[in-house]
């Protein structure tokens, strides 16, 4: 658990600029630019205390139109916002969250609003800012501010359940002229609360170099274009392989860091960097060429995993028993074959095909295909067929694809019981 809260982070973020920042900077583009990366610089030596890396990987100007309705009210313009985003940027654009800069001013003293504990998800995982100062690192600050909720953090108050040690850290709940740099107690727990529960995935990978769009800084600790490596400043960088100043691999040294660098040289080929998770993962090795461990790989599909009486289908292994344990607790268990016959009717939930209003009963060999049925605890004389349901998807509650249904047969996305070999 430690290590997993210890990992470094990287948040990969997307700004957007829109029309009223073009005329605040009287149409120059490459002033506001400037101005961006500067936020962007701060944001990243903000961060860098908590362990986390913020990296530029999008920026967009709305030179000629706003592409949504940026309006005072902060409520509706983030919510449009986040919808464009999910709908429109994140198709183009890989990124963790994003970003509005803007110089309408909001209702109220809102200089800046954000979804809670949203980092990762597509149509909430993003802020809207106001420039609001001509000091840069009072905007840099507020954007700071927006993303610390994006990442589960709460405003520092103190009260009776909450006792912050910081009047004017990052998450004070207006901004100051004392305003700090720092992230209180609170923030940082919050912070490890939220990697606890929500587990966002997205901020664990590392932004490439060709990935950043921002000037590369030396020292920021991100690798970027024209560098070796960056182990940070030359006062806190403790990396023997990596001249802090210059941002180049010391004399003799291969790499700086890696899963397949050891002591400043490539691992030998064949050295392992990556176990394999389960039965349907490949454990991944060195190649002797490169400090990368080379990309996650998984085992083919059909690839028999579960003490080979299951088989693998995209680095899974469906087993009908842990499909009715995940619905009712570890006494479920597959119920009876009988009880499958109800996937025979095709009325109410029970049929392996619904396409619009139209339910298609299953084929007796594609019973297995259809409702998933279990068993609580042990059976007695009379069988309850237990079933799940869901109104809004209709895929809960069915058998998974891939899940055996007979031997050496799966089950197709399309619900029939097929040969494994024909399946794949």
């Amino acid at each position: 658990q430690q290590r997993y809260l210890n990992a470094k982070r990287y948040v990969k973020l997307a700004i957007v600029a829109d029309r009223s920042m073009v005329t605040k900077h009287n149409g120059k583009l490459k002033k506001l630019r400037k101005w961006i990366y500067r936020i962007v610089n701060t944001i990243n030596e903000v961060y860098r205390s908590l362990n986390i890396l913020v990296a530029l990987v999008y920026l967009e100007i709305w030179s000629k139109e706003d592409l949504i309705n940026v309006t005072s009210a902060a409520k509706d313009t983030l919510a449009s916002f986040g919808n464009w985003r999910a709908t429109d940027l994140l198709k183009r654009r890989s990124h963790d969250a994003a970003h509005l800069l803007t110089n309408i001013k909001f209702d109220g003293t809102t200089v800046g609003k954000a979804y809670v504990a949203s980092m990762c998800q597509q149509d909430s995982s993003v802020g809207i800012n106001q420039d609001h100062s001509k000091i840069n690192l009072l905007v840099a600050l507020t954007m700071a501010h927006e993303l610390g909720h994006n990442l589960g953090m709460s405003h520092d108050v103190v009260n009776t359940e909450k006792q912050c040690n910081c009047g004017t850290c990052v998450m004070a709940p207006t901004i100051s002229d004392q305003i700090s740099k720092l992230f209180s107690n609170c923030s940082k727990n919050d912070y490890e609360n939220f990697l606890t529960l929500y587990k966002p995935q997205c901020i664990l990978n590392e932004p490439s170099k060709t990935d950043i769009v921002s000037p590369p800084v030396c020292g920021n600790e991100l690798l970027e274009v024209g560098e070796e490596c960056d182990c940070g400043s030359p006062e806190t960088c403790q990396n023997p392989c990596c001249d802090a100043a210059t941002c180049k691999l010391t004399s003799g040294s291969q790499c700086a860091k890696g899963l397949c660098c050891d002591q400043c040289k490539f691992s030998k080929s064949g050295t392992e960097c990556r176990a394999a998770k389960d039965d349907c993962d490949i454990a991944e090795s060195c190649t002797g060429q490169s400090a990368d461990c080379p990309t996650d790989d998984l085992q083919r599909n059909g690839q028999p995993c579960g003490n080979n009486a299951q088989y693998c289908r995209k680095g899974k292994c469906p087993i009908m028993t842990n499909q009715c344990i995940s619905f009712y607790g570890p006494n479920a268990a597959v119920a009876p074959d009988a009880c499958f016959d109800y996937n025979l009717k095709g009325e109410g939930n029970f049929y392996c095909r619904k396409e619009q209003a139209t339910i298609f009963p299953c084929a007796q060999k594609d019973k297995k295909c259809g409702r998933l049925f279990c068993v609580l605890g042990p059976t007695g004389k009379r069988i309850s067929c237990e079933h799940t349901y869901s109104q809004d998807d209709p895929d809960i509650g069915m058998v998974l694809p891939g899940t055996k249904c007979a031997d050496g047969k799966v089950c197709n996305s399309n619900r029939e019981c097929v040969d494994v070999n024909t399946a794949y």
